[in-house]
């Protein structure tokens, strides 16, 4: 059973939020079904910083701790170079601040491509060394903590902002960063794919060994439908210029690319764009 609770409004619309119910490890989650997400109570960017800040943290994900690109998985290396395919088709400029940098794979193809980097981590562990070994600058902390020296004309966010405290604030912050008619490009999961929608079902219906462990609740703050996205990008005053949804680089069967045809893949894409300054 799901309940209206006072003590969480929507960070857009400032409703109460629902409370959906709790996910495998007694996470609380909550929607607004006016926007079209869901959220849990996040950790603190303290808490956040030390998760991140464990090396062993990078050594997955395709990925490995010393930043060595030719060991990383051809899977990874795909999947990247299809960002900076996408970015070079849908933005235009060459100063590129990827937030959230993590591995620096992206800035690392990006400055190949004749881009000037630099970017961001809440982790030490990428900060200190990540600027030795990609050969660019890496800011540590919160967008919204950094003083930066320069403007930017794309700034890349992904599967960044779903792990956000703050997402709006974090588009507002960007949106300051950025020169006239600037972008930024955001990933994240989409909370209406079909993957996630037999998911909710089966977690509501108690056939899920793990209930809503597909949320990623504890890295994840956040899980987004391209309509809030959208909602977001209009009260950070972006424009979305483009979006659509895709599956990753490893799900490429005609059935996966029939849900990108109904928006109903894997992950949102969406571009924004700076109005000019009047």
């Amino acid at each position: 059973m799901t309940s209206v609770t006072q003590s969480h409004l929507c960070l857009l619309c400032k409703r109460p939020l629902r409370h959906v119910g709790e996910d495998f490890a007694r996470k609380q989650i909550y929607q607004c079904d006016q926007c079209d997400y869901v959220m849990t109570p996040g950790a603190t960017t303290e808490d956040a910083s030390a998760q991140y800040d464990d090396p062993e943290y990078f050594d997955g994900w395709g990925c490995n701790m010393e930043f060595d690109y030719d060991r990383f998985e051809p899977a990874v290396h795909e999947q990247v170079q299809r960002y900076l395919d996408f970015i070079k088709k849908h933005t235009r400029g060459k100063l590129l601040l990827d937030v959230g940098t993590g591995s620096g794979l992206l800035p690392h193809l990006a400055r190949k491509a004749g881009f000037e980097v630099e970017g961001t981590d809440l982790s030490k562990h990428v900060s200190e060394n990540l600027p030795v070994k990609g050969g660019f600058p890496v800011h540590h902390g919160a967008l919204e903590e950094i003083t930066f020296r320069r403007k930017y004309d794309v700034i890349t966010m992904l599967h960044v902002l779903e792990h956000t405290s703050d997402p709006l604030s974090t588009l507002m912050r960007a949106r300051e960063i950025l020169n006239d008619e600037g972008y930024v490009v955001v990933v994240v999961p989409n909370y209406q794919s079909i993957d996630t929608r037999i998911k909710n079902l089966l977690s509501k219906l108690k056939l899920k060994s793990r209930p809503y462990k597909h949320f990623a609740l504890g890295h994840h703050n956040y899980v987004f439908s391209m309509k809030s996205l959208e909602l977001l990008g209009r009260a950070a005053d972006l424009q979305v210029i483009y979006r659509t949804t895709t599956q990753p680089a490893w799900r490429s069967s005609a059935l996966h690319r029939w849900f990108e045809r109904y928006q109903l893949a894997t992950w949102c894409w969406i571009v924004y764009r700076k109005p000019v300054s009047t």
